[in-house]
């Protein structure tokens, strides 16, 4: 299977509210390097992002070492990467600081990889790619589009700090993707009212739309139609003994939605498996241990047997 996954590949540095700092890859590169964990050899999972001059070395080094990658839809620009500072002020909250900030992905950057069984979109920055790309993405990809919306929904102000905000064009934008995922925070940025998951979906999406909430320590609810009715599903999140670093849980969660959603196309059972690697992911620190997310996993399942 092919997945290709659009957005930006960040240059993090994190700050945990304990712990010593911590330096790695992330925005996209933890979709993508998660993917690469959970397929197979022979999958292919294709990133497009824009990768500044300064680790163009460093990621094309790690890349390829895995063979399931391929580098093709990535775009050298002549500049830094841009960098995010990842501070923790309790365990699950942080602020953040944007600086080096790409300009978005055009459509022929994007459009040769819509081939793929499914096309990631992640918005990692919010500008990653205009509303106008988005809806040719939409079109070309179908029903096989997911949707991260993340920061869309966060604005940037002069020194590079972010704050959340309601775009007035963002019910277009859920409207597009058959996947939509979102955390707690989003879900009330985009419905101020006191809707709940199955309101939301009735009041803002198609009826073939599936709506992913993540609510971090608490899980996550899935939103879908079966059998003409628009139900929703609760899942528990999986118990993590020492919780490292949260940066890239949303990230995990959707590439191990994806990951298994591709392989037996249920719904329940992505979310389930999506929920055990997001909170392998939370036992690691950055995107730098990935090596190690299944044998991270396997403990966590046999912890909640």
């Amino acid at each position: 299977m092919k997945v290709t996954v659009i957005g930006t590949i960040n240059k993090d540095l994190i700050l945990p509210f304990k712990g010593v700092a911590i330096e790695s890859l992330g925005g996209v590169f933890y979709n993508i390097i998660i993917l690469s964990e959970l397929l197979g050899e022979n999958d292919q999972i294709v990133p497009v992002s824009y990768v500044g001059q300064d680790i163009s070395e460093q990621v094309q080094a790690i890349l390829s070492k895995r063979p399931n990658i391929v580098p093709d839809g990535l775009v050298a620009i002549d500049q830094k990467n841009q960098k995010v500072i990842l501070e923790y002020i309790s365990p699950e909250e942080r602020r953040e600081k944007a600086l080096f900030n790409f300009p978005p992905l055009e459509w022929h950057h994007v459009e040769p990889f819509m081939d793929a069984d499914m096309v990631i979109v992640n918005m990692i920055t919010g500008w990653d790619i205009t509303l106008d790309v988005f809806r040719q993405i939409g079109q070309a990809a179908g029903d096989r589009l997911y949707l991260d919306i993340h920061f869309l929904l966060m604005g940037i102000d002069d020194l590079g700090r972010r704050f959340p905000r309601r775009p007035e064009d963002v019910e277009e934008w859920i409207r597009i993707p058959r996947f939509l995922q979102m955390n707690e925070r989003e879900f009330r940025i985009i419905s101020p009212n006191t809707l709940s998951e199955v309101e939301f979906h009735k009041t803002f999406l198609r009826n073939d739309q599936v709506l992913l909430v993540t609510k971090a320590g608490n899980g996550a609810v899935v939103v879908y139609e079966s059998h003409g009715i628009i139900g929703s599903k609760a899942f528990p999140a999986f118990t993590v003994p020492r919780i490292v670093d949260t940066t890239g849980c949303g990230d995990a969660f959707g590439a191990g939605f994806v990951a298994a959603y591709l392989q037996h196309g249920d719904i329940p059972n992505a979310v389930e498996y999506a929920n055990l690697v997001a909170a392998a992911n939370a036992a690691l620190p950055g995107s730098t241990e990935m090596y190690r997310l299944k044998e991270v996993m396997e403990r966590l399942r046999q912890l909640s047997s």
